[in-house]
């Protein structure tokens, strides 16, 4: 269970190098087709942050087509990690912890983001049994290794304002965040997957997966954990299978997505990227970034809605061999 003291750092009394704790969140603005995120790494073992923000708008080739990138790896570490201030404009203050946060930050060329988060559900700790019908307490079954020891994610409401060279969007986006602290060496990571759907603050869909980079088709991914808000109430997700149909370099250009909930209730998804990014979360990482337009059924009717999908591809387990630049070509929809 996750509690308020957990805003905190976690910081053990002689950190390794490899010690890291970080935090994820994003907001999606439709009518400029924007995704926007900030990723923070804290490595208190060698006294740095690295802070990540970026904007994308459309499904891109390269870094080079984001819309804003302002990623620095060197910040000073800050003394407290529920409150803070780094030299790169970015802020944070947390309340009614830990579930609430004020994210600010003041970037270059006329760009802010003023973001106010609410969860909208208790943090979904995947180590507690009391929550997660898969939880272990293992981390070799986190679906991300040592990496994700201790991790929770959570759905919520991000509203305020995202101002991106200029151009100012109000904001009142579903989406999830998350808190991981614990080992994260970047050699030889785990590939995976993090993947969510809003369909609105009633119902969201947030899945974790293992990944085997040598498989396609329904073998690509093994799913490790999850939920389903439903109407203010979460539901474990206890089974799940995941297909992605791919283009070059390993960037999907479709999802189908089929997960149970401990009430026995299946949820069945497609999605396709609205925007997409090569992401450089970790210097020895290649991640496929995207933003995603998902579709469902939710017994009653047809509903629209979006997420994000990161998956994790370490480039020191993957390079090498001759057909690492063409992904296998997954089936699509039909079987």
């Amino acid at each position: 269970m996750i509690a308020a003291e957990d805003v905190q750092f976690h910081t053990p009394h002689d950190p390794p190098y490899d010690w890291a704790e970080t935090r994820f969140f994003s907001v999606f603005v439709p009518e400029a087709n924007v995704t926007a995120w900030v990723y923070t790494i804290a490595r208190p073992g060698v006294g740095a942050i690295a802070a990540d923000i970026e904007v994308i708008d459309h499904v891109g080739t390269s870094p080079l087509e984001a819309v804003y990138f302002d990623f620095r790896q060197h910040l000073p570490l800050p003394d407290k990690w529920q409150s803070f201030t780094l030299p790169n404009g970015l802020s944070l203050e947390t309340s009614g912890e830990p579930r609430n946060y004020r994210v600010h930050y003041v970037g270059y060329d006329d760009t802010q983001f003023v973001w106010d988060v609410q969860g909208l559900m208790e943090p979904y700790d995947i180590s507690d049994p009391r929550m997660d019908p898969l939880a272990t307490g293992d981390p070799e079954d986190s679906g991300f290794g040592q990496a994700y020891a201790n991790h929770f994610d959570m759905a919520a409401r991000i509203t305020g304002t995202t101002k991106i060279r200029g151009r100012s969007f109000d904001t009142d986006s579903i989406s999830v965040m998350d808190h991981s602290w614990g080992p994260r060496n970047e050699s030889l990571m785990r590939p995976m997957g993090w993947i969510n759907a809003a369909f609105g603050e009633d119902y969201v869909v947030h899945t974790i997966w293992a990944r085997d980079t040598d498989r396609s088709g329904w073998d690509g991914f093994t799913f490790a954990h999850g939920f389903a808000l439903i109407d203010g109430r979460v539901r474990g997700l206890k089974s799940g299978k995941l297909r992605a149909t791919r283009a070059r370099n390993q960037m999907p250009v479709q999802y189908e997505m089929h997960v149970v909930d401990v009430d026995d209730r299946e949820h069945v998804l497609t999605g396709s990227p609205l925007a997409q990014h090569h992401w450089a979360c970790y210097s020895n990482s290649y991640v496929p970034f995207s933003s995603v337009r998902w579709q469902t059924f939710d017994g009653q009717r047809h509903r629209s809605g979006q997420g994000v999908a990161q998956e994790n591809c370490p480039l020191d387990r993957l390079t090498g061999w001759a057909g690492a630049a063409e992904a296998p070509v997954s089936p699509g929809v039909a079987s």
